[in-house]
């Protein structure tokens, strides 16, 4: 998963001619997070990505995007947190001539360039306030007015939201409207830090070393491994770019490896060795994925135990863990079962 937003406004090619949602996981808990957004993929409900900066959000856009009915339309990413008010809104609705400064011609926005495709806006929670209702109208309404006109023009695109901040938080301090939180809320996926699945790390890292042809020992792997990545997978990428460019056509051993995480201005190698990982947020996202199964299960511990892949014995110490009774479970309707 690599974050390379470098356009305010950008166009992804979709080529796949088959509805694959091909992200996987090795951290069985995430997996089946992702394997949940098979049949979402192919809706139009809105999604919201949640979780910390560098965790791949754009990619699992991406990924939603090319399972969907809409994979040969545009996909469209605007990065709210990247302009000025004015600006942000001639991106998202378009402007006509002399609407502002510069505008020297007409132009379409996000809205009218997404059109039948995805229309991802990263970095949600940095939308100006005043901007927030114009979209809550252009996706209640399907509607937009581009800066300077009375022209209404009619939309049709399917919603992606991301951003790494507390919306609950934001809407308690009278920065996010809380209605277009409820809008765009429909399904949210967490996406969890890369320590919480460092299964995945050596996947990961095969395909950025592919990628700058760059060779890892397993030593030095192992090192690698041992460090927290607060920076996610955006700072795995950029250490094995630096690995590339520091040490160009050379094996990283443990050595190197180790020169190349000092470098990091972040990197605190006594924190990391006195430090216990922080549980709290994966255990959450955990209990969600139980809570869901069981409810898909009717309460069947058996069938869920097995539908993630752990002992019914290991289900039975998180039931208690997390204080769930799944007898609750089934008679619960099929119209109230979670799929967030």
């Amino acid at each position: 998963m690599i974050e390379n937003q470098t356009e305010t406004q950008e166009t992804a090619e979709t080529t796949s001619p088959t509805h694959t949602f091909s992200l996987q996981s090795r951290n069985p808990l995430w997996n089946v997070e992702l394997q949940s957004l098979v049949d979402i993929s192919k809706t139009d409900f809105p999604v919201l990505l949640l979780g910390p900066s560098g965790t791949g959000k754009d990619v699992l856009a991406q990924a939603i995007h090319k399972s969907s009915p809409r994979e040969n339309a545009p996909f469209i990413c605007v990065n709210c947190s990247a302009l000025t008010e004015t600006l942000i809104e001639s991106e998202l609705f378009g402007h006509i001539k002399g609407a502002f400064t510069g505008a020297v011609g007409d132009r379409k926005g996000a809205f009218e360039s997404a059109r039948h495709g995805t229309l991802f806006l990263d970095e949600i929670g940095d939308l100006p306030f005043a901007l927030q209702a114009k979209l809550l109208r252009a996706l209640e309404n399907s509607e937009i007015r581009p800066v300077g006109s009375d022209k209404v023009i009619n939309t049709d695109v399917r919603i992606i939201a991301a951003t790494h901040q507390n919306l609950s938080q934001k809407i308690q301090e009278g920065q996010f409207r809380s209605d277009l939180f409820f809008r765009l809320n429909v399904v949210s996926v967490y996406t969890p830090p890369l320590k919480d699945r460092i299964e995945d790390f050596e996947d990961l890292l095969n395909v950025f070393a592919k990628q700058m042809r760059v060779r890892f020992s397993y030593d030095a792997i192992q090192k690698l491994k041992m460090h927290t990545w607060p920076g996610n997978i955006r700072e795995l990428r950029n250490l094995v770019f630096r690995a590339a460019a520091v040490f160009p056509q050379q094996h990283i051993d443990i050595a190197r490896a180790e020169r190349l995480l000092k470098s990091s201005s972040v990197y605190t190698p006594a924190q990391e060795e006195n430090s216990q990982p922080r549980m709290s947020v994966i255990k959450e996202v955990e209990k969600q994925i139980i809570l869901k199964k069981l409810q898909e299960n009717k309460g069947n511990q058996r069938r869920t135990a097995q539908e993630l892949g752990m002992p019914k014995s290991t289900l039975n110490d998180r039931l208690r863990q997390y204080n769930i009774n799944a007898k609750i479970y089934k008679s619960v309707p099929v119209s109230e079962r979670i799929f967030g």
